[in-house]
C-alpha cells in the first residue's frame, strides 16, 4: 500500500513538472524593452540619413565647384596657348620693333608699359592655372572622403536597426509562443496562434579632362570584407574603398565617374580589367556610390594624374 502511494505521488510530481518550461519565461517587459531599442535605432538611422542627405548636398556642391574650376583651367590654358603661339610666330624682334617704332619718348614709354603689363598678365595667368589645379585635386580628394563617410555611417546604423528588429522579433515570437502554449494547456480545445516574422528590408543607397564614355565592370560590393583585399598599388581594399582598376593609368590618378545621373571620384589603385573591351573595374565603394551593377558604359574624366 505504501509503495503504491509513493508511485502515485511520483507520477503526480512528474506530470506537474512537464508543464513548467525548460527556459526562463519570456516577459512582456523584455519585449517592450526590445521594442524601445528598435524605435531608438530607427530614430538614429533617420538622423544618420539626414546627415547623409547633407553629405550628398555637399558632394553635389563640390562636384559643381569642380566643374567651374576645370572650366576656368581650360580657359586659362587656351589663352596662354594662344599668346605663346603669337609670340612664337612674331619672335622677339617684333617686340623690339614695337619699341623702336616709337616716334617720341612718351610714345616709347607707353609702349614699354604695355609690354610690361602683358608679361605681368602672363605671370598671373600661370599662377591662376596652378591655383586651379590645386583646387581641382583638393575638391576631388574631399569627394572621396565624403563618399566613404556617407557609406560607413548609413550602413553601420542600418545594421544596428536590423539587429534590433531581429532581437525584437525573437522576443516577441518567444512571448507569443509561450502564451499560446500556456493557453493551450489551460484550454486544450483552443487553437494555438502563429505569428509571422516581419523581415527588415535592406536599405539601398542609392580634370582638366574632357568627359569620355567607356565600358566598365565592377568588384563585388562586399570585396575586402574579410580583410584580405589589396590592389596592385599595395593599398588595401574594403567594401567602402573609393578605388578603380585600369590597365595603364598611374596609381593615384584621380578620376570622376558619372552613371545614371550620379557622380563619384575614385583613385586608380589596381590593374584590370582583363576582359576587353572593358576599360575600368569599379571598386566596391565606387560601385555602391553609383549604384552600379553588371557591365555598362560610364562617363569619366581625369581630375589629376
Amino acid at each position: 500500500m505504501i509503495q503504491m502511494v509513493l508511485v502515485t505521488a511520483t507520477a503526480v510530481c512528474l506530470l506537474g513538472l512537464s508543464t513548467v518550461p525548460a527556459v526562463a519565461v519570456p516577459t512582456s517587459a523584455q519585449t517592450s524593452a526590445d521594442r524601445v531599442r528598435v524605435d531608438r535605432a530607427v530614430a538614429k538611422l533617420e538622423a544618420v540619413r539626414k546627415q547623409s542627405a547633407a553629405i550628398t548636398a555637399r558632394m553635389t556642391k563640390t562636384s559643381s565647384e569642380l566643374d567651374s574650376v576645370i572650366a576656368e583651367q581650360e580657359r586659362v590654358r587656351k589663352r596662354l596657348g594662344s599668346r605663346a603661339l603669337n609670340m612664337y610666330r612674331s619672335g622677339n624682334a617684333a617686340y623690339v620693333s614695337v619699341l623702336l617704332g616709337a616716334s617720341t619718348f612718351e610714345n616709347f614709354t607707353s609702349r614699354w608699359d604695355l609690354l610690361t603689363r602683358m608679361n605681368r598678365q602672363d605671370a598671373q595667368d600661370l599662377q591662376a592655372l596652378a591655383i586651379a589645379r590645386a583646387k581641382a585635386e583638393k575638391s576631388a580628394k574631399s569627394l572621396m572622403d565624403l563618399q566613404a563617410e556617407e557609406l560607413k555611417a548609413v550602413e553601420s546604423q542600418a545594421a544596428e536597426v536590423a539587429r534590433a528588429r531581429k532581437d525584437f522579433a525573437s522576443s516577441q515570437a518567444a512571448l507569443k509562443e509561450y502564451e499560446a502554449r500556456t493557453a493551450a494547456a489551460a484550454k486544450p480545445s483552443s487553437p494555438s496562434g502563429t505569428s509571422a516574422k516581419k523581415s527588415d528590408p535592406k536599405q539601398q543607397l542609392s580634370g582638366a579632362g574632357e568627359w569620355t564614355t567607356s565600358l566598365a565592370s565592377h568588384y563585388s560590393w562586399t570585396f575586402g570584407s574579410s580583410g584580405r583585399g589589396r590592389g596592385a598599388s599595395g593599398k588595401s581594399i574594403n567594401p567602402t574603398s573609393m578605388m578603380v582598376a585600369h590597365m595603364t593609368l598611374p596609381f593615384g590618378t584621380l578620376i570622376e565617374f558619372e552613371y545614371n545621373g550620379k557622380r563619384a571620384v575614385a583613385s586608380v589603385e589596381d590593374r584590370g580589367p582583363n576582359s576587353p573591351p572593358r576599360v575600368f573595374d569599379l571598386g566596391p565603394g565606387l560601385a555602391r556610390s553609383l549604384n552600379f551593377t553588371g557591365v555598362h558604359n560610364v562617363r569619366w574624366r581625369i581630375i589629376q594624374r
